[in-house]
């Protein structure tokens, strides 16, 4: 599993990897469990659109609609995000390429964001990846694949979530410098999907929580089909819903570049 919030967005987890048997469950580490989360296949290929419902404290909301195909290219998986609505953000587009860890590093990921109003695109930097995302309650670094050895992991006992058994995992980032050097996650015992996460800042007081819903099986993979960000600072909330999620079908290779998005290659 993806443990970065948004999991190539989707935060989808294969059916391959599933419960470990009793005997065993008691000698796993909180590096094994995401170890695990992490390995599960999520198709070579994602297509899908979704809805994010950005709510305010007060009660207004605002909805748009995204786009995003994804291929994983064997050592890289690229994918890209473009909003179709509404008007003053139709056509932004985001494209990332994730490296996977080879011999114990993970090399940052190349992210660019292009914004068709100003025919510009920009760069994001490490720097950069605390930031929100689009106005939404999701962070840069949440968009793509953190690994694993960004973090050090301490399981800290199993715990229901969302009413279903889970591992409860603390992730400390050796980065201490990160906006949230500290995370909780529930990770499912049966699937190793991700349940619930916690976010907390540098002061250690919790500034996000994540709650993921509506997890069911599409291609023979696990899909979570709701996820609710919260800023439990602010009140402002962040709601993402998936539809027409398929895996593994025909994706154009050619769609991953920052000309393809600068020219509104993906519709």
């Amino acid at each position: 599993m993806n443990h970065s919030v948004f999991a190539k967005l989707i935060i989808s987890l294969s059916a391959l990897c599933l419960a470990v048997p009793a005997a065993s469950a008691q000698t796993l580490t909180g590096y094994d469990v995401m170890k695990k989360a992490d390995e599960v296949d999520t198709g070579t290929t994602g297509s899908y659109t979704a809805t994010m419902t950005l709510l305010s404290k007060n009660g207004s909301t605002r909805v748009r609609e995204v786009v995003c195909r994804s291929r994983d290219f064997g050592g890289v998986t690229k994918s890209v995000i473009v909003f179709r609505t509404p008007k003053d953000v139709a056509g932004v587009g985001y494209l990332t390429w994730d490296y996977d860890e080879k011999d114990g590093v993970k090399k940052d990921s190349d992210n660019w964001l292009y914004m068709p109003a100003m025919k510009k695109v920009r760069r994001i930097s490490g720097s950069d990846s605390g930031g929100n995302f689009m106005g939404t309650d999701f962070t840069y670094d949440d968009m793509g694949d953190r690994g694993l050895t960004k973090d050090t992991f301490t399981l800290l006992g199993e715990e229901s979530a969302g009413g279903t058994g889970c591992y409860k995992v603390e992730c400390r980032a050796k980065d201490t410098t990160e906006k949230n050097p500290r995370r909780i996650l529930w990770i499912r015992k049966d699937n190793f999907v991700m349940q619930k996460g916690e976010f907390y800042d540098k002061q250690n007081n919790l500034q996000r929580e994540l709650i993921c819903s509506g997890i069911t099986l599409i291609d023979g993979i696990w899909t979570t089909s709701v996820m609710t960000m919260k800023n439990i600072v602010t009140g402002h909330s962040t709601v993402i819903e998936m539809k027409d999620v398929h895996y593994n079908q025909n994706v154009d290779d050619s769609i991953f570049t920052v000309a393809s998005v600068e020219r509104g290659a993906v519709k």
